[in-house]
């Protein structure tokens, strides 16, 4: 398919770039998951069971939700970047999987997810949004 392989030194400085965000997104989920476990009495560091003001449980409920979604967005980012570790390891990372070319190295270093080039991008985003 790709015309173009990016040797086997850029492929090992990209994985490296890959591992090192996978680990810090591993450790913003584990934060994530931690605070989506407290409880309100957790929170305000006081054992019993006490009444809370409603506005309390809604402004925590507000912030389990906000965590959540944070937490959704980061579990999707894990999988794209797993899904770039993969390619590094069979070779197409930075081959773009529209037209086989490779992805300039300055967009990888910006987007180390991507999958496509800019115009490729964009191509594929006007289709879509003319559908």
């Amino acid at each position: 398919m790709a015309t173009n392989k990016f040797n086997k030194t850029t492929l090992k400085k990209f994985k490296e770039v890959l591992l090192d965000e996978r680990n810090r997104i591993v450790e913003d989920f584990d934060y994530q998951k931690s605070e989506l476990n407290k409880t309100i009495t957790d929170g305000s560091g006081e054992l019993s069971s006490a009444t809370y003001h409603m506005a309390d449980v809604g402004t925590d409920m507000a912030e389990r939700e906000k965590t959540s979604l944070f937490a959704h967005r980061q579990a999707k980012y894990l999988s794209d970047v797993d899904e770039a570790l993969a390619r590094v390891n069979d070779g197409t990372y930075g081959v773009c999987v529209i037209c086989g070319e490779l992805i300039e190295e300055g967009r990888l270093v910006a987007a180390p997810i991507a999958k496509h080039h800019v115009s490729c991008k964009e191509t594929q985003n006007q289709r879509t949004h003319n559908q």
